[in-house]
């Protein structure tokens, strides 16, 4: 059985950033590389007890160089860095499943901790087929073209809840209960990394009772910016973008695998 573990790490326990910045750039990023790499571990250290023969783990938050790759497990290989041509390198059919660790909640969303998609700066919301999306579900749907089911979540509670809402057959481990983009209630690290381990066994336990998740094919995609320059820049360097709206672009992909963010 073959896993990969996309890490972000907004989502993690003990994590939210400070005012007027990117979570990279503020004192708790510190913190958050420390705890990221040990919510990791826990997923691998879960995965190969349950029989996984090959555990790639994914660093996926800004340039993909957060985790403290030196004090990851050593069993499993690790993908970092920028520049990739699409979401999940390599990730393809013969993989059993995907765990997300250090998910959060979509932009907008209310006491979401650090909520966004994919870059706050850049995007205020992504719809597809008209309903707003966040990372959990575009990142799923990516795995889905390849009938590869995201078996668990980690995240805070609201990053949870809209997991469910796309996957109700997820494992799901709520690191923190936001009251405000940089505030929340959560549990300790070590109590996380716990449910952790609990709940990756589980979802491999029941592995007959995940399923890919997919977007209705054709995908109408809408990339609602922030401002109009970033909308304008974005227009002549992607293909096939149109304006459809204020400060929004619409393309229509016959796969995820199309996407780019």
């Amino acid at each position: 059985m073959k896993f990969m573990i996309a890490v972000d790490c907004e989502g993690v326990a003990c994590v939210v950033g400070e005012p007027g910045g990117s979570l990279t750039r503020s004192l708790n990023m510190t913190f958050a590389r420390e705890q990221a790499t040990r919510e990791t571990n826990a997923a691998i250290c879960a995965l190969f007890q349950s029989g996984a023969t090959q555990v790639v783990v994914w660093d996926n938050h800004g340039e993909g160089a957060n985790l403290l790759f030196d004090q990851l497990d050593s069993r499993c290989e690790i993908v970092l860095g920028t520049g990739f041509l699409r979401r999940f390198p390599r990730l393809d059919a013969s993989y059993t499943g995907v765990v997300m660790i250090g998910y959060h909640a979509k932009a907008g969303t209310t006491d979401g901790v650090l909520a966004h998609t994919y870059c706050s700066a850049a995007y205020r919301c992504i719809r597809v087929n008209g309903a707003e999306v966040g990372e959990i579900a575009l990142d799923g749907a990516v795995a889905g073209e390849f009938n590869v089911p995201v078996i668990c979540v980690v995240s805070d509670q609201h990053g949870c809840d809209e997991a469910l809402q796309h996957m109700p057959w997820l494992e799901t481990v709520a690191t923190k209960e936001g009251f405000g983009r940089h505030c929340a209630w959560s549990k300790h690290p070590s109590a996380v990394e716990r449910e952790i381990e609990q709940a990756v066994e589980h979802a491999v336990a029941t592995l007959t009772e995940k399923k890919p998740f997919r977007f209705d094919l054709p995908v109408t995609m809408e990339l609602q910016f922030t401002s109009w320059s970033r909308c304008l820049k974005a227009m002549i360097r992607r293909s096939g973008w149109r304006l459809c709206q204020a400060k929004t672009l619409r393309k229509t992909l016959s796969t995820m695998l199309e996407w780019q963010c």
